[in-house]
C-alpha cells in the first residue's frame, strides 16, 4: 500500500462530520473503507495506489450475487442506489471502498456538507459520500474487480476469501497486470509471451522505462533487418520487439511504479519503431518507394491522432457530469434498454480498428512473405478500410452529441498554427489535428513530387517524420494538459512556416538533408530533453 494515504476505517459510529474533519485536515489523498471489509491486497492497491488525479472505488460485478446498486457509464460512476434514492440502470455492485482526492478537495467537502444538512441518516455512510460526489458532478473512476474474491457483511457479503500464499498472490498481481481491453491479437497471443518477460523484469528489478528502451533497440535491430531485405528475420525479431513493449505496462501496474514520462516514453517509441520499419522497408525496395512510406506514415498519423483526439472529445462530450439536487429520490437515468454484443461482434470491431497488435502482425506477416513493396500495398488497403470504419462510426456518434461545444484545450493545444489562435472545429473539432497534419504532410510532398520525384528521398521521408513526431509530442503533451512550448513551436515555424519554407527549399534546390537534421534535432532531441526536464520539475515540485 501507498504508505502516504490517510486510511479512514468506517465504523457504525462513525459520523460524516467525522469525514469531513479528517478529510479537510489532511494533504493526502483519504481511503474510506467499510469495517469488515476484507480483499486481496492486489485488489486493494488498484485503489490504494491509484494513478490518476481524481477520486475512484472500488467495484464488482452483479452477477457474483451481490445486487447492482452503481450506475457506470463512460468510465465514470453516474449514480448510486441507497434506500432513498433509485438507480435504475444500475450495472455494478459497490464493494465499499473509496478514495477522496485532494484534486478535487474543495467540492468534496462542499458535496458532504451538503449531505450532512439533510442529514440522510439511514444511508450507509459510505453510499451517502459517493451520491454527495455524483450528485454534485464530481468525478469518480470505478475500478472494477470483477473476479475477485471479497467479503463485506455490510454489503451481504459474508462468506470468506481464499488466504493467499506468496506463489498465488504473485499470479494474482501478474495477471492484474494483464490489460484485458487490448486488441484480439493482443490479448490472444502477445499478452501471453509477455507474461515470462514481466515476471523476470519484476524478479530482477528492470524498471518499466528500460524495458521501453530495450524494446526500442530490438525494434532498431528489426529495422536494420528490413533494410538489409532479412524480410523474415526482420518480421520476428519486429515481434519479439511488440512482445517485450507489452511487458513495461504490465510491470508497470505490477510494482505500481506509473509517471508521466513513462507513458510518453513508450508510447512516442511505439511511432518511431513502426516508422523506422517503413523507411528500412522503403529502402531495401527501391527510390520509386519513399513516397509509399510516406504515405502509410501519414495515413497512420492521421488516423492516430483522431484516436486520441476522438477519445478526448467524446468522453467531455459523453461524459459529461450532470449535477443534481441530492434530496430526489429520481437519479435522472431510465433503466436502459440491454441490446448485447457477441463475443465475435466485438473482436470483430476490434479488430476493424487496427491497433498495434493486428497493425504490427500485419506488417510482418506482408514482410515476410513479399519484402517492402507488399507491405506498402497491403498495408495502404488495410488502413484506408480501418479509417474508413472509425471515422464513419464516430461520424455517426458525433450527429448525436446536442451538448454544446466541450471547454477542454485538447484540440487548440495540438493546432500549432501561425495565423489562427482559436479553437477550429465545432462539432466536428476531433478531426482538426488530423486534417491539418493532411494539409501540411500532402502539401508538403505534393509539392516535391511536382517539382521532382527523386526529390522524395530518405532525407525528405526523414524531414516528415521529425514533423509528425513532433505532433505525436503535442498529442501527448495535450492529453496530460500540457502545452508544447512556444519557444520550441517557433523554432519549429509552425504549420504554415513549415510549409512555406520547405516550398522555397525545394525550389531552390536546398537539399532537404539539411531541414531533416535540423528537424530531428529540435522535435526529437531538444523537445524531449524539455520535456524530461519539465516532468523531473513538476515532480519535484510536487515533493516540496
Amino acid at each position: 500500500m501507498n504508505s502516504i494515504l490517510e486510511v479512514m476505517v468506517l465504523r457504525p459510529e462513525t459520523t460524516l462530520s467525522q469525514i469531513i474533519e479528517k478529510f479537510t485536515s489532511t494533504t493526502t489523498d483519504l481511503i474510506l473503507r467499510e469495517e469488515g471489509l476484507e480483499l486481496h491486497q492486489p485488489y486493494l492497491d488498484e485503489i490504494e495506489d491509484f494513478p490518476h488525479r481524481q477520486s475512484a472505488l472500488l467495484v464488482a460485478s452483479s452477477k457474483t450475487g451481490t445486487q447492482a446498486d452503481i450506475y457506470i457509464r463512460n468510465k465514470l460512476v453516474r449514480s448510486i442506489a441507497t434506500s432513498m434514492h433509485d438507480c435504475p440502470a444500475a450495472n455494478r455492485a459497490f464493494v465499499g471502498i473509496i478514495r477522496l482526492s485532494q484534486g478535487d478537495k474543495d467540492r468534496i467537502i462542499h458535496a458532504l456538507n451538503q449531505a450532512k444538512a439533510i442529514q440522510f441518516e439511514a444511508i450507509p455512510l459510505a453510499n451517502l459520500v459517493v451520491l454527495a460526489l455524483v450528485r454534485n458532478a464530481i468525478a469518480i473512476t470505478p475500478i472494477s474487480i470483477d473476479k475477485a474474491q471479497w467479503r463485506n457483511p455490510s454489503r451481504r457479503r459474508s462468506q470468506g476469501i481464499e488466504e493467499l500464499t506468496a506463489s498465488k498472490e504473485r499470479r494474482l498481481k501478474l495477471h492484474l497486470a494483464n490489460r484485458s481491453n487490448d486488441g484480439f491479437f493482443s490479448v490472444l497471443v502477445l499478452r501471453r509471451l509477455s507474461k515470462p518477460i514481466t515476471s523476470l523484469s519484476v524478479k530482477f528489478g528492470i524498471s518499466p522505462n528500460l524495458i521501453t528502451f530495450i524494446s526500442l533497440i530490438v525494434g532498431f535491430y528489426s529495422a536494420y533487418l528490413f533494410s538489409q531485405s532479412q524480410y523474415l528475420a526482420g518480421a520476428i525479431i519486429f515481434q519479439i520487439s511488440l512482445i517485450i513493449d507489452c511487458s513495461d505496462g504490465e510491470v508497470a501496474r505490477y510494482t505500481r511504479k506509473f509517471s508521466d514520462f513513462g507513458r510518453w516514453f513508450d508510447a512516442s517509441t511505439d511511432r518511431v519503431k513502426e516508422y523506422l520499419v517503413y523507411a528500412s522497408l522503403a529502402y531495401s525496395a527501391g527510390s520509386e518507394w519513399w513516397i509509399f512510406a510516406i504515405a502509410l506514415m501519414a495515413l497512420q498519423t492521421i488516423r492516430h491522432l483522431s484516436d486520441y483526439t476522438f477519445a478526448a472529445i467524446s468522453q467531455e462530450r459523453e461524459g459529461k457530469l450532470i449535477a443534481r439536487e441530492i434530496s430526489l429520490r429520481d437519479d435522472g437515468f431510465s433503466s436502459p434498454t440491454w441490446r448485447g454484443e457477441s463475443d465475435f461482434k466485438y473482436w470483430v470491431k476490434k479488430i476493424l480498428n487496427f491497433p498495434i497488435g493486428e497493425r504490427w502482425l500485419a506488417i510482418s506477416v506482408l514482410a515476410a512473405i513479399g519484402g517492402g513493396e507488399l507491405v506498402f500495398t497491403g498495408m495502404l488497403i488495410l488502413g484506408v478500410i480501418s479509417i474508413s470504419y472509425a471515422w464513419l462510426t464516430r461520424l455517426r456518434r458525433t450527429l448525436t452529441w446536442k451538448t454544446p461545444t466541450a471547454k477542454g484545450q485538447v484540440v487548440a493545444m495540438q493546432q500549432d498554427l501561425l495565423l489562427f489562435s482559436r479553437r477550429l472545429g465545432g462539432r466536428y473539432e476531433w478531426m482538426t489535428p488530423s486534417l491539418l497534419r493532411k494539409i501540411e504532410l500532402v502539401t508538403i510532398t505534393a509539392t516535391a513530387y511536382l517539382i521532382e520525384p527523386d526529390l522524395i528521398d530518405s532525407a525528405f521521408f526523414f524531414t516528415l517524420f521529425a514533423i509528425v513526431y513532433h505532433h505525436y509530442d503535442a498529442l501527448y503533451r495535450a492529453l496530460q494538459s500540457q502545452f508544447f512550448p512556444s519557444w520550441l513551436s517557433w523554432l519549429g515555424l509552425k504549420v504554415e512556416g513549415r510549409i512555406a519554407l520547405i516550398t522555397l527549399a525545394l525550389f531552390f534546390e536546398i537539399p532537404t538533408l539539411i531541414f531533416a537534421i535540423y528537424f530531428v534535432l529540435l522535435f526529437m532531441v531538444v523537445a524531449s530533453i524539455q520535456w524530461f526536464q519539465q516532468l523531473k520539475r513538476s515532480k519535484e515540485k510536487v515533493r516540496l
